[in-house]
């Protein structure tokens, strides 16, 4: 920033941002951030006090305000139809409720329960300072509640291939042709056109098309009847007028085919299409550069509150098949749909743009982004495409599923979003994904196997001279020593150490780590009768591991875990077990429960 320029101006002391709400607290005027005009709501013939309806509207208004989290119209229809309908809802409860502190989790259950979308109103209730804490603590468990794992379907690659091709033959066909007729355009402008030949005459009918959006009719003085000269008729053939409407600007079905190529390179949310602007463009676009073209998008995600719902995309074009190369063609689609609405007076900055077949009532010829998930659906029932099960339906939140699943990595939203909505929840994810887990279920075995390096004898299950025979033997140990281990002179709190005085973790002098490193020490040694204390073990740190974050659980105890849970299934049954348990004394029991605590630590 220079140090040339002036201060801004600051408002006086008094001044306060004008209220969304009417004077009487029931009326909301809502005005989005950009200054767009989202509509009125009017909540005075709602039934239920006035006092209580004030409350409500209240938190409505501040959601729908400028620096709330409601970014569309759409959104504030929805929530005012939810608020309307509480109203009634409380008006009919016996006794009935007239203020948001009588919103009892009861009250918020009889609500809810028959149905759950109703739990939506909580955006608004959660803004009242006068709702019960018990109540609010209902609303809030419900909010972070795990996300469901209701399967969603996603198209398959060679749909989405298929998909993704044909949007773009439709985008780069319309392109051809609009700038062909925009090169006839200009001929015609500059005088290179023979005069009345058939180039001429289509470039007078261009021209009138690109200054008025409109065919060129006459109207009866008498009856106000519109209709063609017969010398435009005669011009326009068999076609009709919207073929010839179609040489300067895209078809509705056009501009739906322009959505779905974006959303195939960029995963983007139909509300973001719906509001996108024309990109910035470096280098400018009429630079001659040797550098690719990089086109910054501007996206406003709403959802995400006043402080993270702007952001942006660089999007470089490297050639056909790239992001920018797609957003530089739905570019050139609709600039000449924009330069119609800019000689009207009605400039538009629109990334989507497409002519009507009919003008609404208001004189509107052009749709914009706004009508986007119309225009997808109208371009995918003329497309008529066949998958894998028949014919394909294009449907935005399909194809972004697709998108993310089939390219990884989020897409313009986070890591978890991304796992727990798109991955997990995918049924070709699912149906894929088993042999993956498979596999490295055996690799997470094995490497605990390989981790696992005490000794065990499972079959000397006593003190007698056959049980130290048979640990010499196996172990490798001397008579001696082996009797000493069956006799539990050499016991730790999980099992027998033969060496204590050389630890392979502490190398200067006698072991000094926690016993749970004894599962992964050559010097332990685990007969028989250890095996009740190691199953109650592995009782204990499973009880722990649900009472302890992810994090603290990967660090401190899943290595641990992974080791005793080896132990029992390799060397224990689930029938042996049940013996097992009975064997389990309070000895036990209390030194793992010391050593759990840290007590039994050197």
């Amino acid at each position: 920033m220079s140090g040339t320029g002036r201060r801004a101006a600051l408002p006086p002391a008094a001044y306060r941002k004008p209220s969304n709400l009417s004077t009487d607290g029931l009326v909301v005027h809502v005005v989005g951030q950009g200054g767009q005009d989202h509509g009125v709501y009017d909540f005075r013939d709602c039934p239920g006090p006035e006092a209580f309806k004030r409350e409500l509207v209240a938190a409505f208004a501040r959601c729908a305000s400028a620096s709330g989290t409601w970014g569309s119209a759409r959104t504030c229809d929805n929530y005012a139809q939810r608020v309307r309908q509480f109203l009634g809802f409380a008006a009919s409860c016996q006794p009935p409720v007239t203020a948001v502190s009588q919103i009892s989790p009861a009250v918020w259950n009889r609500w809810t329960l028959p149905k759950p979308r109703r739990r939506q109103l909580r955006g608004v209730l959660l803004e009242i300072a006068t709702l019960p804490a018990d109540t609010r603590a209902r609303m809030q468990m419900q909010r972070t509640r795990a996300m469901r794992r209701d399967s969603a379907a996603s198209y398959s690659l060679r749909e989405f291939k298929e998909i993704r091709s044909a949007a773009s033959r439709t985008v780069r066909s319309a392109i051809r042709r609009i700038e062909d007729n925009t090169s006839l355009l200009q001929r015609w402008r500059a005088g290179e056109t023979a005069e009345d030949s058939p180039d001429w005459r289509w470039g007078w009918l261009l021209d009138h098309i690109s200054r008025t959006g409109e065919l060129p009719r006459n109207t009866v003085s008498t009856t106000g009847h519109r209709y063609f000269s017969r010398s435009v008729r005669r011009l326009l053939g068999s076609e009709g007028g919207a073929a010839a409407l179609a040489r300067l600007y895209p078809t509705y079905e056009e501009m739906g085919a322009a959505a779905v190529l974006l959303i195939c390179h960029e995963a983007w949310n139909l509300s973001v299409l719906q509001v996108m602007r024309l990109p910035e463009q470096w280098p400018n676009a009429d630079a001659d550069a040797a550098e690719p073209a990089i086109h910054r998008v501007d996206t406003d995600k709403p959802r995400r509150g006043p402080r993270g719902r702007h952001g942006s995309n660089n999007l470089v074009d490297i050639g056909e098949g790239s992001a920018g190369r797609a957003l530089r063609q739905v570019a050139a689609l609709t600039a000449q749909a924009r330069a119609t609405l800019e000689r009207h007076g009605t400039p538009s900055e629109s990334l989507l743009l497409g002519r009507r077949a009919k003008a609404l009532e208001g004189g509107d010829v052009f749709a914009d982004g706004a009508a986007a998930e119309h225009a997808i659906k109208a371009w995918s029932d003329s497309a008529a495409l066949a998958g894998d099960d028949g014919p394909v339906r294009v449907r935005a939140r399909m194809l972004r599923r697709t998108v993310q699943v089939l390219y990884g990595g989020p897409r313009n939203n986070t890591v978890r979003t991304h796992e727990d909505v798109y991955l997990l929840r995918d049924e070709q994810v699912r149906d894929e994904s088993g042999q993956v887990i498979a596999d490295g279920l055996a690799d997470a075995v094995e490497h605990a196997r390989a981790r696992v390096r005490m000794q065990l004898v499972p079959q000397a299950t006593g003190t007698s001279s056959h049980d130290a025979e048979q640990v010499a033997e196996q172990i490798g140990l001397t008579a001696d020593a082996a009797t000493q281990v069956v006799a539990g002179q050499w016991d730790t709190a999980v099992a027998a150490c033969a060496d204590f005085e050389h630890s392979p973790f502490t190398p200067s002098g006698p072991c000094a780590v926690s016993f749970l490193l004894c599962f992964a020490c050559p010097n332990a040694v685990a007969t028989g009768r250890h095996l009740p204390r190691i199953l109650y073990l592995h009782q204990a740190l499973e009880a722990l591991r649900s009472a302890v974050d992810a994090p603290a659980w990967a660090a401190d105890w899943a290595a641990h875990h992974a080791r005793v849970a080896e132990v029992i299934t390799s060397y224990t049954t689930p029938v042996e077990r049940a013996g097992l348990r009975a064997q389990l004394t309070d000895r036990d029991r209390e030194l793992i429960d010391r050593m759990l605590d840290r007590r039994l630590d050197s």
